[in-house]
């Protein structure tokens, strides 16, 4: 799968613990039935946790109608950028939406942690490898972490440069792609250097730092690299973006990174430990989870009221989730569907996960 050439044609869609569930029917008649097949409906039901009461809003996606596509839209069609969900949402013509993966928020840059990915593009990658949702172009859903490696290609000069990152804040030694996605220019700083290459896969130029990024191409940023850069990538060489995938990742077009998995097989599995998240999460007052059912129903979850990663896991393997995550959570947490908030957050985020009602 070659990145440059996705952008040059512009295909961008973008330990149990103590609690009792609420005797509230999960089957309860759906606030919102936006199809007359209700492939999309809302639910809403109360949950209990630790002596805490528990406002849990479900939105339920019918996969298998053809009418149904979800994509990632990311905020202001940036990668770096901050919007609120149901802004995001009425942008791309969403019917439903819920806040994606967790973002580093570094001065100017809030950059995505994990791998975005839309229409088969990576769109940004900060080399965490952690429970990812990957949707194939016939709807299904893989749970699990991505086995995927990004690269630049020079194929005339026999040159593969394993990539650090794409679109995110540069590290130190580190090899980082800078495209459209990411904004006009690198905002680099330090030594290093920077080769530009345009639309038709050609390096144009070099500079130090803050590269202007060609319209439809690319910029290569090497914080260890020096003026010797020139000589063993010369102007006109051909450059591209490759992903390589392994299997079932092979087969997805979109990836939101988010963090622990919480159901495996219809078993509860929290990997919070594994993944070595921050302890500041473990707790949080508001949750957002999604998972799938094993007859292709997506689960878009988001709970208020206080609860662990465990908890949130038994509510959705209750709901039938066949495997499930967590996305980002606590001031992040946002719900919209049909033209409303039903779930409103105190801060924008950096993408969301969509639902479309495309036309028959």
């Amino acid at each position: 799968m070659k990145l440059f050439k996705s952008i040059l044609n512009g295909v961008v869609s973008l330990s149990v613990l103590a609690g009792s569930f609420s005797a509230v029917s999960v089957e309860a008649k759906p606030y919102h039935q936006v199809s007359a097949k209700e492939a999309v409906q809302h639910i809403f039901f109360k949950d209990s946790f630790g002596g805490n009461k528990l406002n849990v809003h479900l939105i339920k996606v019918d996969l298998n109608n053809p009418m149904v596509s979800l994509d990632l839209a990311l905020a202001y069609n940036n990668t770096n950028r901050k919007e609120k969900v149901s802004k995001i949402a009425q942008r791309v013509g969403a019917i439903a939406a819920i806040n994606g993966s967790f973002f580093h928020s570094r001065s100017s840059i809030d950059s995505a942690v994990g791998i975005l990915m839309a229409d088969g593009v990576v769109l940004a990658d900060s080399g965490h490898r952690r429970s990812s949702i990957g949707i194939t172009e016939d709807k299904k859903v893989i749970i699990g972490i991505p086995k995927i490696n990004n690269f630049v290609v020079m194929p005339e000069l026999g040159v593969s440069l394993k990539l650090n990152g794409i679109n995110q804040v540069r590290g130190k030694n580190h090899n980082t792609v800078y495209t459209s996605f990411f904004g006009a220019r690198t905002k680099t700083k330090g030594s290093g250097r920077e080769i530009m290459v345009n639309r038709d896969g050609r390096i144009l130029g070099y500079k130090l730092n803050n590269a202007p990024i060609p319209n439809g191409g690319f910029v290569i940023s090497m914080s260890k690299a020096n003026s010797s850069v020139i000589d063993k990538y010369p102007l006109g060489s051909q450059a591209y973006i490759d992903s390589i995938e392994s299997a079932p990742w092979n087969r997805v077009r979109t990836i939101i990174t988010g963090s622990p998995q919480l159901v495996k097989n219809g078993k509860i599995y929290n990997t919070y430990s594994q993944e070595r998240l921050q302890s500041s999460i473990r707790y949080s007052p508001t949750r957002t989870a999604v998972g799938i059912t094993s007859t292709n129903k997506l689960l878009m979850l988001t709970v208020s009221g206080g609860l662990t990663f465990t908890k949130l896991a038994q509510i959705m393997k209750r709901l039938g989730a066949k495997d499930a995550l967590a996305f980002d959570g606590g001031g992040s947490t946002d719900m919209y569907i049909k033209g409303k908030n039903v779930v409103t957050n105190y801060r924008p985020v950096t993408n969301a996960l969509v639902v479309k009602m495309n036309k028959g």
